[in-house]
Order: C-alpha cells, then structure tokens, then sequence
C-alpha cells in the first residue's frame, strides 16, 4: 500500500506539477499578473515572494496550482485587496488579455504534458538503450521460404550475414531489409559444424519488409520479476528459465503465457532452472485485467504470476533515441486515440475506464515492475491527461479555448452568465464523469 501511494504521488505530482508550470510559463510570457505558483494545495507550508509572485508549497503534495490577477470576469477591485492587488495595471491582468493570449495559455498545460510525455520516452531510451531478443537459435523455419530452400533448419544459429555478425535477433532483419531483396551469404551453426548457404530474401506486400523465412520465439527465460507477485513469493528471480508447468514441458515464452493466462486462481506446478540449481514450487497465478482480442475490446482476467520475458538492452545514439522515442510517443498516441474512438462508437467496454484508484493501483504496479516501468507509466499518463484537458467543455482547458476561440472570430465576449451556465453544466458533467469512473473502479476492486 505504501509504496502504491508514493508512486501514485510521485506521478500525479510531476505531471500535474509540469501542466500547471506550463500555464505559469506563458502567461510570464504573455505578462500576466501571476499571484501564486503553488506546488501542492491547501494551507501553504512554506511561501516566498519573488518579484510580483508568491511561490509555495502547500500541504497537500498532489500537483499544484497558478492563480492569476483577474482570472475571474467580473472580479472586484475590493476581493483583490486582500492579495495586494489593488494597483495592477489593467492591461497585466488576464481577463484583459487578447483572445489569442488566453489561447496560447490555456493551450501551454496540456502542450507540456504532450512535451513531458515525448521528453521520457527520448531520455529514457538514451538512458537505458533498447530491448532487444538476443541472438538464439532459430524456433522455426516458414516452408517454401528462401530460408527452408537454402536448408536452415530449426535449431541452426545465424552466426553472421554477408560477413556482419548478428548479435542480436533484429540484427537479422536489420541486414535483410537493407539488402533490399538482393542474394544474401549466410554463416550458420548446427550442433559443432559451421555451414554456410546463401538464399535471396522475399518481399511481404503485408508488412512491406524483406523476409527469409525464419521465425524467432523468445524462449522461456525471465527477464524481469515484479515485487511481491507469486512468481517473487516462490523465489523465480531475473535470469531463471521456466523448464516445465505441470509437467508440461516448456522452451518459449509463449508456451509459459498459454499455461498461465487461462487459470487465474488455479495452482499450477513450476520448474525453473536458476544458477545451475533445479527448482520447483505450486504458483497460484493472480487474476489481472487485460484486454481481449477480436473487433470489439473487452476487459477480461488472466492469470499473471508476475514475471516478463528476458531481453537484452541495446545502447543507441542521442538521435537515433530521439526517432525512437518519437515514435513510440506517436504510437501511443494513436492507440489512446483510437481507444476512444471504440468507446464513443461502443466498441470497447466501458469497463476499460479507469479513475483515481485504477490509476494509483496501476502506479503500483508498475513500480513493483521497477523505476524504469513506473517513468513510462508517467509519460502514459502525461499524454492521458492532456488530451483529457483538451475536451472541449468547461471547466477543462479545451472549454476556455473554446470560448476564447469566439471571442476571436466575433471581437465580442462571452456573456458571464452564459459563461457561468457552461461552467455549471460542465462540472455536472465532470462530476458524474467522477462518479462513474469511481463506481468502475471499486466494482472492479470488489468483483
């Protein structure tokens, strides 16, 4: 539970923190009156005036919050006296401002969250370089593929291709690609002997790639082990190879994942090999959300003993970590994207909602997975929560866009009471929003 809250905070507070700096930032920029740039809210704990801003820290260490001089339409000199606001020039409060001013700031929170997000996916894998399949034998051989008319077998490991080693298992489909379906030399080991044959590779219209027709399967080694898991309770530690489940003998990782994901709650008998020593233990897999295959998306359970395939990492390049990083932000994006498109056209389960509590059980987890898993957690739901930001209803930043919007195409402002209307509307909508995802999230705890 602890260590489940403190991840929850430490997500929460740095995105929330950076999406309010965001807003701060601009409107410095834009020379809006900034009263106070707090980090956390209620009671201010620790505050010191800088210039015309009051920078604090509050009691409660979940975000935090920017007030500006004339933020609200309508506000009376005399309820700014008390913050000593009386003498601010009109033209540096914000309701003052041009429209495309207040655009540019309510637009700069969630532009940060989006940067946030990109920024840790870039760091991240300059950081920690990219996993990668080790080179291993090969698990099959597709028929009638150059590969099966060159005379590989299953079992022959690829020891080079035109002379360049192959290191790793994307090594192979790397040299293949850029040799763009020209003939190929390649170097591999059966049993003792070194053989060698050439072969010419096949463009897949499908994937719009070069195949030669071999298929690796990660084979049953672990990678990482989540804390407190069945797996971590029975003593299955990074680097063990999973030998059998049940009896059942077991060499890729899928196999271990076709065992296990069928019998939630169901004992299962496991044999692992770990720094030369045979090991065996009963393993009661947890019941965990996923979610299902096929055209419409349901949330399903699935047996997990806490425990992920063994990978390599691989250094890169600051630029080429940048295209990378770019990249798996842009297919994040996407898959968020067209996960709401199912929800509004009623092809994924509203049971795929998440709120406060889904959200800190998910922060959890992935901390239990280790720090690297919690910071792509954070950029996650950086981008979650600029893009819910960007909805276009009070009091949501994409709301006052919205308003500001025509304010610019009409030169006129928003009637206040019509303002007041739309707020009104707009945190009923919210709050049974939150009530909803709550309901979701204690039927899923209690289920």
């Amino acid at each position: 539970m602890i260590l489940t809250l403190a991840a929850f905070f430490f997500v929460l507070s740095i995105v929330v923190f950076v999406h309010e700096f965001g807003h701060f930032f601009v409107a410095k920029l834009n020379r809006v009156y900034v009263v106070t740039f707090s980090f956390g809210f209620g009671p201010k704990i620790l505050k010191k005036k800088i210039g015309e801003t009051e920078y604090a820290l509050s009691a409660i260490p979940f975000g935090g919050y920017v007030k500006f001089a004339g933020e609200t339409e309508g506000e009376e000199a005399e309820e700014e006296e008390d913050v000593e606001l009386i003498d601010v020039p009109r033209d540096r409060l914000y309701k003052e401002k041009a429209p495309l001013q207040k655009m540019s700031i309510v637009l700069a929170g969630p532009f940060m969250n989006f940067v946030l997000a990109i920024l840790v996916y870039i760091v991240t894998v300059w950081v920690q370089g990219v996993f990668v399949s080790p080179n291993s034998p090969i698990s099959e051989v597709v028929k009638k593929s150059p590969a099966y008319e060159a005379g590989l077998n299953k079992g022959d490991l690829i020891l080079s291709i035109n002379g360049k080693k192959v290191v790793y298992w994307d090594d192979i489909y790397e040299i293949v690609n850029k040799a763009k379906g020209h003939g190929l030399s390649l170097t591999f080991l059966r049993g003792t002997d070194t053989l060698t044959t050439r072969l010419k590779p096949e463009f897949d219209s499908e994937t719009g790639a070069w195949k030669i027709g071999v298929v690796y399967k990660l084979p049953s080694r672990v990678g990482n082990v989540k804390k407190d898991s069945p797996a971590y309770k029975a003593g299955i530690r990074p680097g063990a190879v999973v030998t059998a489940v049940n009896d059942t003998s077991i060499t890729y990782y899928d196999e271990l994942e076709k065992m296990v994901h069928p019998r939630p709650g169901i004992p299962l008998k496991f044999t692992w090999v770990y720094q030369g020593k045979t090991h065996s233990a009963t393993i009661v897999p947890s019941a965990v959300d996923a979610a299902s295959g096929g055209d419409r998306l349901e949330v399903v359970k699935v047996g997990q003993i806490g425990v992920g395939p063994f990978y390599e990492r691989k250094k890169v390049s600051f630029i080429q970590s940048v295209k990378l990083g770019t990249n798996a932000f842009n297919n994040l994006f996407v898959s968020i994207m067209q996960f709401l498109g199912k929800l509004f056209t009623g092809k994924a389960s509203i049971k795929a909602l998440g709120g406060p509590i889904r959200v800190g059980q998910m922060a959890g987890d992935m901390a239990r997975w280790g720090f690297s898993y919690l910071v792509y957690f954070l950029a996650f739901f950086s981008l979650n929560l600029a893009i819910f930001n960007l909805f276009p209803i009070l009091p949501f930043d994409g709301g006052h866009f919205v308003i500001y919007l025509g304010e610019l195409v009409t030169s006129k402002k928003l009637n206040i009471k019509t303002q007041q209307v739309m707020m009104q509307i707009g945190y009923i909508i919210l709050i049974l929003l939150m009530v909803f995802v709550f309901s979701m999230d204690l039927i899923n705890i209690f289920k």
